[in-house]
């Protein structure tokens, strides 16, 4: 069963009943792809329950903004009517999208009292996109220094149990925001997840900031993660059975679940050698290197007012491609396979 399986399967039980496990966490790192616009309050006082956003929601286009997420609009119209889920709080949503980044992020507040901060991962825009391939030398980025913003003023004083999450690009930033937040929230969050996210640079990941935090950080990646493998990320992430194809197994519906928790499975030879080589070839580049690489990537996309990735087509890889011939031979072909791999579905 898939995720919108289990939310059929225990609609009817309570925190008391099921207690929150790693699939609620999965499902709630999961909303913030839902476009809340004037529905979810903005650093407000006020929440709406998870029914009554959904409700204003239903009627809209029913468009979601995850270009590797399929049925986020379909599981909170399932969750809208479960006993389970209908009366968690949501407040403090953040959609911001501009030249520099693409943020999204949302609080919530579940049935048992606990707290649940979800960052967006990145959606369709080349600009989210843009930015993720930017982390290969730039740290903190807009959107990082953004969450980190954000956690300090979602968590409020009387919030005792924080866990925060994000699935691709959103448990990057989950990872950030905590590492930077003031002393007393970082005490408060229990838990930090990743799902299936880009990592960060050597640097971060040896720094005091991010091993004081690093007991709190679980990782989980289908079997053959790309995503999850991009830049450095904890050593011991747990690997989950996906029904997906190649990229497709980074969509977190096509991830197999059994009672309570995400189906274990082994990583495949291709993940980890695309981790390998992605890895040895971020060592052996410059920061210069990497700066000019991701404006060359992105300038073919950018020369041709392409804003969407699902405005790219066949013939702009192949452009991209011909300007990859100017790099060294092993270059090309690592930058070609990746493109081919997000980009060409």
């Amino acid at each position: 069963m898939n995720i919108i399986d289990y939310i059929n399967k225990n609609k009817d039980k309570t925190f008391d009943e099921v207690p929150f496990n790693e699939i609620d966490n999965l499902i709630y790192s999961l909303l913030t792809y839902v476009d809340f616009t004037n529905i979810v309050p903005a650093f407000k006082s006020k929440k709406i329950t998870l029914k009554d956003a959904a409700e204003k929601i239903k009627d809209k286009k029913k468009e979601h903004r995850g270009i590797f997420i399929s049925d986020t609009f379909k599981m909170i119209q399932i969750m809208k009517d479960t006993k389970r889920y209908q009366d968690t709080l949501l407040y403090n949503y953040m959609k911001v999208v501009n030249t520099d980044m693409q943020f999204g992020a949302m609080t919530m507040k579940l049935p048992d009292k606990s707290i649940y901060i979800s960052f967006a991962g990145t959606d369709s825009s080349i600009i989210g996109w843009e930015e993720d391939f930017k982390m290969s030398y730039l740290y903190p980025g807009a959107s990082q220094k953004y969450a980190s913003i954000y956690l300090n003023k979602a968590v409020s004083l009387f919030d005792k149990k924080v866990r925060v999450g994000g699935h691709s690009k959103g448990g990057n930033l989950s990872i950030c925001a905590v590492m930077n937040a003031h002393f007393w929230i970082r005490k408060k969050v229990i838990k930090i997840t990743n799902f299936d996210g880009p990592g960060f640079l050597k640097k971060e990941i040896d720094s005091k900031a991010y091993k004081k935090i690093e007991p709190k950080i679980n990782m989980y990646v289908p079997k053959e993660s790309i995503i999850g493998m991009l830049f450095y990320n904890i050593s011991d992430y747990i690997v989950v059975k996906s029904k997906g194809i190649n990229i497709f197994q980074h969509d977190a519906f096509n991830w197999q679940c059994k009672n309570t928790e995400l189906i274990r499975d082994t990583q495949n030879k291709r993940s980890k050698n695309l981790q390998k080589k992605l890895t040895k070839k971020l060592e052996e580049l410059s920061i210069e290197e990497r700066i000019n690489l991701v404006k060359k990537l992105f300038s073919i996309f950018k020369n041709n007012n392409i804003k969407d990735t699902k405005e790219i087509k066949l013939k702009e890889i192949f452009k991209l491609i011909k300007e990859f011939k100017k790099l060294d031979k092993e270059t090309q072909n690592l930058l070609t396979e990746l493109l081919i791999i997000i980009f060409i579905k």
